[in-house]
């Protein structure tokens, strides 16, 4: 490959405790905690919104516990209060197939109020703004070079955390990092999602009460129940305090399409890949999600691969609409009103840290000293090579701990981790990365980011123990 090389006067811009590279949902609660907690702290983000998948990606459908105390709990509860997250006062039910907690929350509305909170915290917000290098003096990162409107700079600090999602700071410093699945590289299936308006749900329920076959059943962990009814979905959509539903998947529409000569390959490839076509509530009125689709074979980290998979992942969505729209009463008028700004990337690179969480840790619900959050999440690893998904679940009580050490980037003194990108396998990582999991991970990383430039240590010399005091009261003993 040939090559162009430049010679370049970087300017050294404004300095600050910390730098926060990444807005996603770890990335605003790392500089939250972090600022509030008394660090001078610079939020950079290359959209220009906060909240990532949940924003950008319109994954409004955030899987959150009542454990996940602090930032990740406050930001349901200040939502719900605008009747923008659902329900309105309180943590819901578990949904019942999966005895998982799923919050909808307005993505518009999530934008709006993460910013008011970093506002409130004095966090200077940089949006449009890139990672393109570092500035680095053994073991350590000096200084964090950015790209935007105003061109290049270097912003110094004392203390990173890398919430890109992708590791991008990591990389760029020369991080080590393990990417796709052992042996192939390949990475757990990506797509994207969209908003339909103008859904006429009670019409959409009544259809469904009128022909059982089209809802798949679903069964609840330990029983031989059915709990997929129009009464329960009528109940939690409709009412005055509505609560998460996940709505289909139209078997038997499903199996006339596909029964179907005149139905191409490619649109009966698209009902396979989740068994159908199903979608969610949302907080506002007669508004729904759809999480549909599945692209195969997208490197993450490859410019032209992302774009394909966008291009791809958007046909797919207005396929969905459309098969909505023709098929399933109440959608008669709906109108696709938006498609993600981003794609839905489950996972690309995984920085290696000083602990590295592994599935036979998820299996052994393993404790930690160091711990400084739970989850109790499930594996949810999509097929990189076409349809399925691989779930284990916990049972109900069950959780595994995650380790400071897992985000304390390796061979550095003041390089963290948080999100997706940190310290896990493949597998591990499918079950730690849900955007609750992600807010609380930030909040841990802020929160020692904070300790170690109050206390003038570095990031393994801050005191643990006040760290669990501050982010995980939970914490055994």
């Amino acid at each position: 490959m040939s090559v162009y090389r430049e010679v370049l006067e970087t300017p050294i811009g404004t300095a600050y405790d910390v730098v926060v590279a990444g807005g996603g949902s770890a990335g605003f609660a790392a500089a939250l905690n972090a600022a509030r907690n008394g660090a001078r702290t610079l939020l950079v983000e290359r959209e220009f919104m906060l909240g990532g998948i949940m924003t950008a990606g319109l994954m409004a459908k955030i899987a959150i516990e009542p454990y996940m105390t602090g930032i990740p709990t406050e930001f349901m509860a200040r939502l719900g209060k605008r009747k923008m997250a659902i329900p309105y006062d309180g943590f819901p039910a578990p949904w019942p197939p999966s005895e998982m907690t799923e919050v909808p929350v307005d993505p518009e509305a999530c934008k709006l109020l993460a910013e008011e909170m970093l506002t409130e915290a004095g966090v200077r917000i940089l949006y449009g703004t890139q990672v393109a290098g570092v500035m680095q003096s053994e073991g350590r990162i000096e200084g964090v070079v950015v790209e935007n409107k105003s061109g290049r700079s270097v912003i110094p600090g004392k203390v990173f955390i890398d919430a890109t999602g992708d590791g991008d700071l990591c990389a760029r410093a020369g991080a080590t990092f393990e990417f796709g699945m052992a042996g192939n590289g390949r990475c757990s299936a990506a797509n994207m999602l969209s908003r339909v308006a103008g859904v006429d749900l009670a019409r959409t329920i009544d259809y469904l009460e009128a022909h059982p076959g089209e809802l798949t059943r679903k069964k609840r962990r330990g029983t031989e129940g059915d709990d997929i009814t129009p009464a329960l979905l009528r109940r939690y959509a409709l009412s005055d305090q509505p609560q998460f539903v996940s709505i289909g998947n139209f078997d038997e529409t499903v199996a006339r399409h596909l029964a179907d000569l005149a139905v191409s390959e490619w649109e009966k490839d698209m009902l396979r890949l989740r068994n159908g076509i199903a979608f969610m509530n949302t907080p506002i009125r007669g508004q729904v999600l759809l999480n549909v689709g599945r692209v195969t074979g997208t490197d993450p980290l490859d410019a032209l691969s992302l774009s394909d998979a966008v291009i791809e992942s958007r046909r797919q969505n207005w396929y969905a609409y459309r098969f909505l729209r023709e098929n399933v009463p109440g959608f008669e008028n709906a109108a696709l009103i938006e498609t993600g700004a981003m794609l839905g990337v489950r996972e690309s690179r995984r920085v290696v840290c000083d602990y590295r969480h592994t599935l036979e840790d998820f299996k052994a619900r393993v404790r930690f000293d160091d711990a400084m959050m739970r989850n109790n999440d499930s594996v949810e690893f999509h097929n990189p090579d076409g349809s399925g998904i691989v779930f284990e679940l916990y049972d109900p009580g069950e959780y595994e701990e995650i380790s400071y050490r897992s985000i304390l980037v390796k061979g550095w003194g003041n390089l963290l981790v948080a999100g997706r990108c940190w310290s896990a396998d493949q597998m591990a990582l499918s079950a730690n990365r849900s955007i609750g999991f992600c807010m609380g991970m930030g909040q841990a990383a802020g929160m020692a980011a904070a300790l170690a430039v109050r206390d003038g240590v570095p990031l393994r010399q801050i005191n643990v123990k006040e760290l669990q005091r501050a982010v995980y009261p939970l914490k055994e003993g």
